[in-house]
């Protein structure tokens, strides 16, 4: 879908329009061309490849004739055959590769397949097709595969999750993410705001349905350099955003990493749950007369104003 984000630049009052032969159109308020008409350094305003498909707005271009290289610095560049539109701080388009790197606070909007590269080395900006933020140091786009790939990303969830992977590859067509080494740090609205529910995992997969992990722990404790009072780690873990449940396979729960108790299969609400039946989040106590404990307490929702909570304890002792 076209996002009306961006508005195209105001009309000058005085257009320069000059065509290079097939190359470059530029409509701007000033041409300078240097170099016996090899490189052309050009104002704010439009260039236009002479086929149509490529159109950039800038405050300013530089292009190297023989080189068929086109530089401009912040502005929106848009390519018509693809339905791709991308925000850039500076955007280098070689029209003899077909290899466009954009750099600096770039955003990009509708992937499409063509036979070139998108990429930057700079933090930039992708938003995918449900509306999820991908912040990234630097990115690598092949339209022949639609796959691209991010280097130590950062998504914001539509559902206000948010994850830190090291490596992701994001498929543009069916908007599936894969990755490794990867924190969840889930949304906190119906818990105490000390609690920091998190998830980390050595893999991930990802899709609008929900989260799945491999090798995950999940905790809810305060991040500190020690290791939590208690953690949930299992084989894999998956978390359904929609129906607000975490499903856990073959988990140990942890007491300062020592494993307590062993649950084939457990679940429980996720974090945004304010009243639904289910394994509630363990809670690791202590009581002067009986020492620590651990209370794994189940919650269940009789109708809707009754309710009664089951909260077995284990004593260290």
């Amino acid at each position: 879908m076209k996002n009306n984000l961006f508005k195209f630049f105001i009309i000058f009052s005085m257009v320069c329009n000059i065509s290079f032969a097939d190359q470059f159109i530029f409509e701007t308020s000033k041409v300078d061309i240097l170099e016996e008409g090899n490189f052309i350094i050009a104002g704010k305003g439009t260039a236009k490849s002479v086929d149509g498909d490529l159109v950039i707005k800038a405050k300013k271009f530089e292009y190297k004739k023989n080189q068929k290289i086109i530089k401009a610095f912040d502005g929106v560049a848009f390519f018509k055959s693809n339905n791709l539109e991308i925000k850039f701080g500076e955007l280098i388009s070689n029209q003899l590769t077909f290899i466009t790197t954009a750099k600096k606070n770039v955003e990009i909007f509708d992937f499409d397949k063509k036979e070139n590269i998108l990429e930057s080395s700079y933090q930039s900006i992708v938003r995918d097709k449900i509306n999820n933020l991908l912040q990234t140091d630097n990115f690598h786009y092949n339209f022949n595969d639609g796959i691209l790939k991010l280097q130590n990303a950062k998504l914001k969830d539509i559902y206000n999750n948010d994850f830190n992977i090291e490596i992701a590859y994001l498929n543009t067509i069916t908007n599936e993410l894969i990755g490794k080494d990867i924190i969840v740090n889930l949304d906190n609205k119906s818990f105490n705001k000390n609690n920091q529910p998190r998830i980390k995992g050595r893999s991930i997969k990802y899709n609008e349905d929900g989260t799945k992990i491999s090798k995950g722990v999940f905790t809810t404790c305060k991040k500190t350099d020690d290791c939590p009072p208690w953690q949930l780690s299992a084989e894999k873990v998956q978390h359904n955003p929609k129906k607000q449940i975490i499903n856990y396979k073959n988990a140990f729960l942890k007491v300062y990493d020592i494993p307590v108790m062993y649950f084939p299969k457990f679940f429980h609400p996720d974090p945004t749950v304010k009243r639904q039946s289910g394994f509630l989040i363990p809670a690791f106590s202590s009581s002067n007369n009986l020492g620590n404990y651990l209370s794994v307490p189940y919650f269940y929702a009789i109708s809707d104003n009754k309710d009664i909570t089951f909260t077995p304890r284990f004593y260290d002792k």
